[in-house]
């Protein structure tokens, strides 16, 4: 399965940034080798050649990527060898595809790439800056901008080259739909509930006689709730031994299999306002006082009508992808395409580093 394809430099940057947001990882950086070799030409595409650097460079950018989404995980001598290959197939098509750009006079703007700089600032995880992103790619803001360019250049030839793709259908709509019924699916919304408890706790070797003792305390703080002599709230202050009695008991929302399941079971089966009877769980003894309540809801169908447009525009997108890799493949079937050097090997390994 190919796992590498290409991938915009503003997709490469934010999955990047997100990574380097919650772990401390060393940026790809350049291997110690001789400005020689790293000009050295590894391909040539009619009259425009690759040079090794040029092929490890992005080779180094997908694997960055790939460790991005696979939080760090080791990377095998056949991912290298896949990143290398990708990287290949994108400086082949990426030649051919400037060479077109350049004779059709396509031209992106300063403006439109200071538009997508700062929208990507704002896609930028908060506790990371933009030279921090820029810096876990190796990548200047400089080179970012170039990229942009081609990347924004040949979005525009491809709207050219695609402009005469039909739009889908809504009979295509409606056949997809039928098609994908899973796709459609809403899934069911878990129960939960929001409870407040007032907690006696169990302490270490302590005998039945101490535990009875606290059973009929909280039997009797009980009673006052119910009385009215007091309130839940001010009796969890008061009494209850679990942190959550500074906010009057309060435990806040919480999901089914989040609580011990004796507390779980009254929870779910007490009615709401009432102060349950006492419980005993591993803890200690409780008493309960639910809030709220909400249950499960049943899982359904997202209505045609209301995925219509999200479809056709996805049948549409899809049409023009698989046009403009028709495309592609006619421009290297036209094209000369040399390897001159061996394939080098990728050079990151699963610590982040070079060799």
């Amino acid at each position: 399965m190919k796992i590498f394809k290409a991938l915009s430099t503003t997709a490469l940057l934010l999955s990047a940034s997100a990574f380097a947001a919650d772990t401390e990882t060393t940026p790809v950086s350049e291997p110690a080798a001789s400005p020689a070799a790293d000009e050295t030409i590894a391909i040539r595409v009619n009259d425009e050649v690759i040079t090794q650097g040029d092929l490890q460079d992005m080779a180094n950018m997908m694997l960055q990527q790939y460790q991005a989404q696979a939080q760090g995980a080791p990377i095998s001598d056949e991912i290298k060898a896949q990143a290398l290959k990708s990287a290949e197939d994108n400086a082949i098509t990426e030649k051919l595809i400037a060479s077109v750009v350049a004779g059709l006079g396509i031209v992106v703007s300063d403006e439109e790439v200071a538009s997508t700089i700062a929208q990507i600032k704002t896609s930028i995880p908060e506790g990371i800056t933009f030279e921090r992103a820029l810096a876990s790619q190796g990548m200047t803001l400089e080179t970012l901008k170039e990229n942009i360019n081609a990347d924004m250049a040949t979005r525009q030839l491809f709207e050219i080259q695609t402009k005469d793709v039909a739009a889908a259908s809504e009979a295509d709509a409606q056949a997809f739909y039928n098609g994908n019924p899973q796709n459609f699916e809403s899934p069911a919304s878990p129960a939960n509930a929001s409870a407040s408890h007032i907690l006696l706790s169990f302490e270490a070797g302590e005998d039945d006689a101490a535990k009875a003792a606290k059973l009929a305390q909280l039997e009797a703080i009980r009673a006052d709730i119910v009385a009215k002599t007091t309130t839940f709230e001010d009796a969890a202050k008061a009494h209850s031994g679990c942190p959550s009695g500074a906010q009057g008991g309060s435990l806040g929302q919480f999901g089914k299999g989040q609580m011990v399941p004796e507390f779980e079971v009254a929870v779910f089966s007490q009615d709401v306002d009432a102060v349950g009877a006492v419980v005993e769980t591993s803890f200690g003894y409780h008493i309960i006082k639910v809030t709220d309540r909400q249950e499960a809801g049943e899982s359904s169908t997202i209505p045609f009508a209301e995925a219509k447009d999200q479809i056709l525009d996805y049948l549409t997108q899809n049409a023009k992808g698989e046009a403009a890799q028709v495309y592609i493949k006619s421009l290297r079937d036209a094209a000369t395409i040399e390897f001159v050097k061996p394939k080098a090997a990728a050079a990151i390994d699963h610590s982040g580093h070079n060799h």
